[in-house]
């Protein structure tokens, strides 16, 4: 096994509020491998029932705060812990080399293999053995469940311990590992071991489940009840591509698509030549299986899917739980007597709000199965292959409403708070994704200036007005900026965004040509956003005004479409 290659998986994990299942509390006893000790004293002679114990889900409840400085806030059960003799039960995984555990890793999950399933950062502890100064001393590989005993660490901002500085949130220093003997799982075989992994497309099958019972059951967990009845109706492959596209017509209406694709094709974003709808099609129909109604009272699951396959069943699950938010929300939208303004980035936010929710009951329930809730879809229903490949820009522009949404949702209830807990954001829902990223500014709108670029901005800089315009937002500005910039640095610059819109004016030649606006929280973050800004063949920046938090560029498709919004040229 490649022990940097793991390591790296294993310290940056999968992001920063996924895996909380699969974790220990049991007690820890001794070390056949060292002289005999007491069950309940230490090497050093301590009592152990004098060192408290924690576990994986006390370090867990550590919580993400934020998605641009990866901030944590911890519980005051643990702060208390700091710089105290604690023990912990776990798995030994390999740091440097299986050859010298004086520096290792203990981590929750029952894998052999750290390439399957890795814990996030909060589900890895930096373990240190020995002193300093005793480089002859070597510490050997423990294959069973490990109870190590130490002085714990946490990464504060104002520490500088060994942990801290490999990159870990949680350290225990000067540690003592033995074998635990209690009862905890053992350790899952390895890719290496015999009869190790099954790496086919065959899935152990969940016992049968009437479609009352499943509603009921994901109704329990959302903590709330249906307001209509929900039809699950299971259609063939033709009604349920069909219903998906129609959906995605009142969104992005046709009129407007070609608009759309032109204008994210100059950012960048999207090919040229490709569809905006059938790009989009592509995504969501890549690997669906259910989908509600906009009312909530209508699921439509696809009948060549398997209804007990894990993956069938967990995003039935969350097509359920879509269909209770839009009961609630839809119902609640239709007795609203002031409307906000439709934009791109609130309806993004409308769907990274459901998104989150719908994905929490999805791994809440897959845990209560002891599955995985990040199964691949079976092979056969993969209904249309993707226009673009995953990991391309427009890719993850499409897909930060599914990695933010849970975020938020973790943030405001925490890994096993009742989802009740989200009624406060349902009956004031963010305006902007901004606001997922960056909750506490959410919570607290005087953290920031919200300062929105109006619809008609652009009237005045042609004769005829624009054929569409709309809100990029800082889930468009993350990836546009990631074309020539790394994503710590289009993260940390969209990070101070204020509001934006963008224009795009289609001409008759089939050429086409953009302007952005973007407005920034001070003028230093206007200037960087400036100096990061993706370089284009025929792009004009409009000169910089002094104290100003605004930036302008023009984009063209060619340099006579250019040309023709050029205020200059003009």
């Amino acid at each position: 096994m490649k022990i940097k290659i793991a390591l790296l998986v294993l310290v940056l994990g999968i992001g920063i509020f996924l895996l909380r299942d699969q974790v220990m509390e049991t007690e820890p006893k001794t070390d056949p491998k060292t002289r005999e000790v007491p069950e309940n004293i230490d090497s050093t002679g301590e009592l152990t029932e004098s060192i408290p114990m924690i576990n994986f889900p006390l370090l867990g409840e550590a919580r993400p705060t934020d998605l641009i400085d990866m901030a944590l806030s911890f519980p005051e059960s643990l702060m208390k812990l700091d710089g105290r003799k604690v023990s912990l039960v776990g798995f030994m995984a390999p740091f440097d080399s299986l050859d010298d555990m004086s520096r290792c890793m203990i981590v929750p999950s029952y894998v052999g293999c750290t390439f399957c399933s890795p814990p996030n950062k909060r589900q890895v502890v930096f373990i240190t053995q020995g002193k300093e100064g005793s480089p002859d001393q070597t510490y050997s590989f423990i294959e069973e469940p490990s109870h190590v005993t130490g002085i714990f660490r946490i990464s504060l901002p104002d520490r500088d311990h060994e942990g801290k500085t490999q990159g870990f949130v949680y350290s225990i220093e000067n540690a003592e590992v033995r074998i635990h003997t209690g009862k905890i799982a053992k350790r899952a075989p390895s890719h290496a071991s015999p009869g190790g992994h099954n790496t086919s497309q065959e899935m152990t099958l969940l016992p049968p489940i009437a479609a009352s019972d499943l509603i009921q059951e994901v109704s329990a967990l959302l903590g709330r009840e249906p307001i209509d009845p929900i039809k699950i109706e299971s259609v063939p492959a033709s009604t349920f591509v069909g219903f998906i596209k129609k959906q995605l017509e009142v969104t992005y209406p046709k009129d407007k698509s070609s608009a759309r694709a032109h204008a994210f094709s100059l950012l960048g974003l999207l090919p040229k030549g490709l569809g905006w709808l059938e790009v989009l099609a592509g995504f969501e129909l890549g690997k669906s299986v259910a989908v509600s109604d906009p009312e909530g009272t209508r699921i439509l699951a696809l009948d060549s899917a398997p209804s007990n396959h894990p993956y069938v069943r967990t995003e039935m699950v969350g097509a359920i739980a879509d269909a209770l938010i839009l009961q609630q929300t839809s119902k609640e939208n239709k007795s609203k007597k002031t409307k906000i303004q439709e934009n791109e980035d609130l309806r993004r936010s409308k769907e990274a709000l459901r998104r989150g929710i719908r994905k929490t009951v999805m791994r809440r329930y897959a845990r209560t199965l002891g599955i995985s809730p990040s199964l691949e879809a079976p092979s056969q229903i993969v209904l249309e292959e993707k226009p673009l490949a995953e990991g391309s820009m427009l890719d993850r522009w499409y897909s930060i409403p599914d990695f933010v949404g849970p975020f938020f949702v973790d943030f405001l209830v925490g890994p096993r708070g009742s989802l009740r807990g989200m009624d406060v954001a349902l009956n004031r829902p963010p305006l902007t994704l901004m606001e997922f990223i960056r909750p506490f500014w959410y919570q607290d709108s005087s953290l920031w200036q919200n300062h929105p670029v109006p619809m008609d901005f652009a009237n005045n800089l042609m004769k005829t007005p624009p054929s569409h315009t709309d809100v990029l937002g800082v889930g468009g500005l993350i990836p546009w900026l990631a074309l020539s910039n790394s994503s710590h640095t289009a993260r940390s610059i969209s990070s101070q965004w204020a509001g934006d819109r963008w224009a795009v004016w289609e001409f008759s030649d089939g050429s086409a040509a953009l302007f952005l606006e973007t407005r920034w929280q001070d003028e230093k973050s206007a200037l960087k956003f400036r100096d990061a800004i993706p370089k284009f063949p025929y792009q004009w920046n409009f000169p910089y005004e002094n104290q100003s938090c605004t930036v302008k560029i023009l984009r063209g498709s060619s340099p006579a479409a250019l040309n023709r919004l050029d205020p200059f040229a003009q």
